[in-house]
């Protein structure tokens, strides 16, 4: 007899029939709420990347109106009403103005999403763009803090930009207090190319010394 079946006979014998079958029927019904659970969760993350993408588009192409339609209400407040958000956003794009000839909107990924059983749910999501600074080429990394109240169906966002976790709530004062929110970083491309080939050279003559024959110890005489 194998181990399942060895397993279920014992269970059989210890477990009522009747209990058995409610037991794995609630079993069933656990698995299946759990698939579903995990199907809702992957629907919902993909709608708040689409809003978040959609948001991005707005910003490159300078839709103003669409950009701050996709932004939590709060942010907006923040910054002194909508035509002072605007502005705000627009002296950023132009401080920084994107080549739309080479570059391309900014993509988005999931980082985390959260809900804590109301319709409610929050996420954050890193988005990276690869341009230049003092002629340099670098990656800039941000996060969006998403926010929706209708169950996932739709999204608004407040722009992480450079604030630090905890000015986050001056902005997003509902934001979950476990929702954890990565700082905002520049990669420089030759900062990780020679940190690459510092790593390489480190690895290489570790290897090599590890390889190296000892040499045997003099005899005594």
């Amino acid at each position: 007899m194998t181990n399942t079946g060895f397993f279920y006979s014992l269970a059989a014998k210890l477990i009522p029939m009747k209990a058995l079958k409610k037991l794995s029927i609630s079993l069933c019904i656990c698995l299946i709420s759990f698939a579903a659970f995990s199907q809702d969760t992957a629907s919902i993350s993909r709608k708040a990347k689409f809003y978040a993408d959609s948001m991005m588009r707005s910003y490159f192409y300078e839709n103003w109106e669409a950009f701050h339609n996709l932004t939590t209400y709060s942010a907006v407040k923040y910054y002194g009403g909508k035509d002072a958000y605007k502005e705000h956003f627009k002296t950023m794009y132009y401080h920084n103005e994107p080549n739309k000839d080479v570059d391309k909107p900014e993509q988005t990924s999931m980082i985390t999403l959260m809900n804590k059983g109301t319709d409610e749910w929050q996420c954050v999501l890193e988005k990276i763009r690869y341009t230049q600074m003092e002629e340099r080429k670098c990656r800039i990394y941000s996060y969006l803090v998403g926010q929706s109240k209708d169950d996932g169906e739709t999204w608004t966002f407040v722009d992480a930009g450079q604030n630090s976790e905890k000015n986050i709530i001056y902005i997003f004062p509902d934001v979950f207090g476990t929702l954890a929110i990565p700082e905002y970083r520049i990669v420089y491309a030759d900062v990780e190319a020679a940190e690459a080939e510092a790593k390489a050279r480190a690895e290489a003559a570790a290897a090599a010394k590890s390889t190296t024959p000892k040499k045997p110890a003099p005899k005594k005489k």
